[in-house]
């Protein structure tokens, strides 16, 4: 009896062991120019519990995300100010013990369940963290507000939920973010308060960098799927993370079905939105395409061939000039030239709507691709003067995104302690 009481105590010694693992994070930017809230994305195994990043000796924000749902941390993100050429270094504590720090949240992801009581003075619609529907079901009414949406203080978007899966902009008046309030649905008494609105018609096309499937002539969405789930992967003070996916996916006629998960990324103090599609298995034999929606009222675009396209025109969300303002709107998306196949344009012809879009061909002979979309409008008091100047942004952002950031990640210490 006294030797299995020591063999129980000695257990609970070891049980209760907890650890600090130190990392040395060096963040260089290797851009002559100056740079605002870059990320920095860290791998952590499975037993980080909380994190302590400073600079310094400063605290810095950051955010511990569980990718995968398997109920553990998989990365710390945080973001930082560099100038030139500038190098800086990090000090990462993991510990495997405590709770995630708190800090004020910058980023917001929402998907909900329609209250579909009308006599309620008050919807209570019903957060979700996902949803799943098959393919012979169309949710898009039942969803809330239509589809996932993510948002920080600049931007922000809704992915919507039926087969087209396009993006759907919601300009900002101020740099606060306000979907929550608003649901994408504001109010003129909101709007007179200051804040922001759906501003985009998407129809059937990318709306701002959907990906899709390409016949040769137009787009091919995701009717053809065995189902589809919307994901609010993580929000917080540095990011948050969308994923759509959508299984056995067959573009074509004899297609071999594939499983496509687009993974959405918006960072705070970012009005672009990273893009990472994983497939099931390679995809060399599947034509695909993103792109933007051609505005058409007065748009103008710019290509520079080689992966960016924009364009800047008047926009009326729904098509409906009775409920919504026109609103001028700049689009923007770029693909890595590994991806890039060429540019092209289609129209899917419905007369008085602008269902036409600025197409940029894409493929990967791996089962793995990536792209980055932004957008702005007139309605903020933040933003650009005008169409030359929204298109030269473009060209810096490319420029930026060609060249990130070098980070190195040293372990330098491990201590164990007792509780």
């Amino acid at each position: 009896m006294r030797k299995l009481l020591t063999i129980l105590a000695s257990f609970a010694a070891v049980s209760a062991m907890a650890a600090e693992t130190t990392l040395t994070v060096n963040v260089t930017n290797t851009a002559q120019t100056a740079r605002h809230a870059v990320p920095v994305v860290v791998s952590v195994d499975g037993t980080t519990a909380s994190a302590l990043v400073t600079l310094n000796g400063k605290e810095v924000p950051c955010q511990l995300d569980d990718m995968d749902d398997d109920g553990l941390f998989d990365e710390l993100s945080f973001l930082t100010d560099m100038q030139k050429k500038e190098k800086q270094t990090f000090t990462v504590t993991l510990s495997t013990d405590g709770e995630p720090r708190k800090y004020e949240p910058s980023t917001y992801g929402y998907v909900g369940l329609r209250d579909r009581d009308k006599s309620a003075k008050v919807q209570k619609h019903q957060q979700v963290c996902s949803v799943t529907w098959p393919a012979t079901t169309n949710p898009y009414n039942y969803i809330y507000p239509h589809g996932a949406v993510m948002e920080n203080d600049m931007v922000g978007f809704r992915v919507y939920a039926d087969h087209r899966q396009s993006i759907d902009y919601y300009g900002h008046r101020l740099l606060k973010a306000d979907v929550a309030e608003t649901g994408f649905y504001t109010t003129q008494e909101q709007r007179d308060k200051g804040y922001g609105e759906d501003v985009l018609y998407t129809g059937s096309t990318y709306g701002c960098g959907a990906l899709h499937g390409w016949d040769g002539t137009k787009n091919v969405m995701f009717q053809n799927s065995r189902n589809h789930t919307q994901t609010v992967v993580c929000q917080g003070p540095v990011r948050t993370v969308l994923d759509i996916t959508n299984k056995g996916w067959r573009p074509y006629e004899g297609c071999k079905p594939v499983d496509v998960r687009t993974r959405y990324i918006l960072y705070m103090g970012h009005r672009d939105v990273e893009t990472q599609v994983q497939f099931s298995r390679t995809v060399a034999d599947v034509p695909l395409s993103t792109g933007i929606v051609d505005i058409v009222e007065g748009s103008q675009e710019y290509t520079d061939k080689a992966g960016l396209r924009g364009c800047w025109g008047r926009a009326c969300a729904g098509n409906n000039p009775k409920v919504y303002d026109t609103i001028t709107v700049g689009l923007g998306i770029y693909i890595p030239k590994e991806y890039y196949k060429g540019d092209s344009h289609f129209t899917n012809g419905k007369e008085h709507l602008p269902d036409q879009a600025y197409v940029e061909l894409v493929g990967t002979t791996t089962d793995f691709m990536r792209y980055w979309f932004t957008s702005t409008c007139h309605i903020e008091t933040f933003g650009f003067k005008g169409q030359d100047e929204w298109f030269e942004y473009l060209k810096e952002w490319k420029k930026e995104l060609q060249s990130p950031a070098n980070i190195v990640v040293i372990k330098t210490e491990v201590i164990k302690y007792r509780e």
